[in-house]
């Protein structure tokens, strides 16, 4: 190669997008001079849509119907031409692996088995004896109990997928894009929160016809979920303030910013009444923590004006007793009459009826009426085993819990190689915040499934495979401005 061309590839290689003779650039914040690339840009619309409708579960599935449809066609400009995949590098193998151990379960549940298999099925007894009525007892069934149910709950499994496979695929500042889309449609969802709090004009201000009424839900019809997405919005805000302190100057504004943020997503987590929520947060601010501590300069003072910060939350909060909504949340913490205790004394029972095979994915609500106790029967219907852990046994039986087994072990495996990636002394600012974004939000979720059912809502799995794939190495940047 001659010097010219040296110089010239050079020069085009300063000019590529995230690109500058430091080679830092990828760092800096995407701003309003700057616009996402088309590829990009899908993927914001697609994290939007799934915060916004994706939290109605299944006592709401209108708004996820809605959700599935739009995706479906929110994808078709990625194979329509290659112009609307720009912003996107190619699909990395650890992807399309978990992609297709989480997409295993139902469709193997779905395929048809002889008769002479599934009446050997334990727990289809009663099936058996109901099709013998009809002479329909000959016909081949699936392993799952309810194909229906399973179905649905695999079209609710695509869209997370979908996102797992594409953000896989964007670069540095790609992912920095959507942790802006995370902060401002729970920033959305906060300001709907006080519309609902306050009954403005008589109404609930709520999707759903059924939700956490009393209390702050958003964009979600469980207070939990919503917790989760404020969680999941403390830690994109540091991941933002990383992006932007990065450059190493004093950003004072920044700083303001950052703190009045996350003060506020705390008082809609607290206003959620998500016990389990407002414990985890201890675990977002840790995070965030560890994201901004290489950025501080005068750590003491810091460290000072955050004493003093807490000084005048406790003292606020104080003051703030008196409020009936603030008496109401404190009145949750409290273990009287834990309804999930029940729950999980049916849901172990009614795992041991179909054991080792499981009953479908998506069967826990006939599963859970067939087994609940008649001492704890009352006027509401369980719809939840309020723990993902034990629902996903009952559901997926010997092969669920291998599958899941490999997925965690694939995701251990990505938080170990990013982990050691990003403690390197040249490691990017921003690369070591989006590692530790996607590191508390799993853990945040794996310890709230033990009492609740985050991977439940399709707003929460969304979130949750954009942490994986968080994980994954980012894609080189492109030419272009993003």
């Amino acid at each position: 190669m001659s010097s010219a061309q040296a110089i010239k590839s050079s020069a085009q290689a300063n000019r590529s997008e995230g690109r500058s003779s430091s080679g830092r650039s990828a760092d800096k914040l995407p701003t309003l001079k700057t616009r996402p690339l088309p590829g990009t840009a899908l993927c914001m619309v697609l994290v939007g849509l799934a915060m916004a409708l994706g939290g109605g579960g299944t006592v709401n599935p209108q708004t996820e119907m809605v959700l599935q449809v739009l995706t479906a066609l929110i994808m078709i400009p990625l194979f329509a031409g290659s112009e609307w995949q720009r912003g996107l590098g190619p699909v990395q193998a650890p992807a399309l692996m978990l992609a297709g151990l989480i997409l295993l379960i139902p469709v193997f549940q779905l395929i048809p088995l002889p008769p002479s298999l599934w009446h050997s099925l334990p727990g289809r007894s009663v099936e058996v004896q109901s099709l013998a009525l009809i002479q329909a007892d000959t016909s081949w069934m699936p392993l799952t109990m309810a194909p229906a149910r399973t179905f649905a709950s695999l079209l609710s499994m695509i869209c997370p997928v979908l996102l797992l496979l594409q953000v896989s695929r964007l670069s540095l500042r790609g992912r920095n894009w959507l942790c802006i889309v995370v902060v401002g449609v729970a920033a959305l969802s906060l300001a709907l929160g006080v519309l609902q709090l306050s009954r403005t004009a008589g109404f609930e201000w709520s999707l759903y016809s059924q939700f956490s009424e009393g209390f702050l839900v958003g964009f979600q019809a469980n207070r939990n979920a919503q917790a989760d997405i404020l969680l999941a919005a403390i830690l994109a805000t540091g991941v933002l303030a990383t992006a932007r302190l990065g450059d190493g100057r004093n950003h004072v504004l920044t700083w303001a910013g950052l703190m009045m943020t996350v003060l506020s997503f705390l008082v809609g987590l607290f206003m959620t009444g998500s016990r389990t929520g407002i414990a985890l947060s201890s675990i977002a601010l840790l995070f965030v923590g560890l994201m901004l501590w290489p950025m501080l300069r005068k750590r003491a003072a810091v460290l000072y004006g955050l004493a003093g910060t807490i000084g005048v939350v406790v003292i606020s909060g104080g003051l703030l007793l008196q409020l009936q909504s603030v008496q109401k949340v404190i009145g949750r913490f409290s273990l009287m009459h834990e309804a999930r205790w029940d729950l999980w004394a049916d849901t172990w029972y009614a795992i041991g009826q179909v054991w080792p095979y499981g009953s479908g994915i998506g069967t826990i609500v006939p599963m859970l009426e067939a087994a609940e106790r008649l001492e704890v029967v009352d006027t509401t219907l369980p719809v939840r085993a309020h723990n993902d852990w034990l629902e996903w046994l009952l559901e997926a039986g010997l092969p669920g819990a291998i599958v899941l087994g490999l997925i965690l072990l694939v995701v251990a495996y990505l938080v170990v190689t990013a982990v050691i990636s990003v403690s390197k002394s040249d490691a990017s600012a921003s690369r070591r915040a989006q590692v530790l974004f996607a590191i508390g939000f799993l853990l945040i979720e794996a310890l709230h499934a033990i009492v609740d059912y985050p991977m439940r809502s399709m707003s929460l799995a969304a979130l949750a495979a954009v942490a994986v794939a968080m994980l994954l190495n980012p894609a080189a940047p492109q030419r272009g401005r993003q």
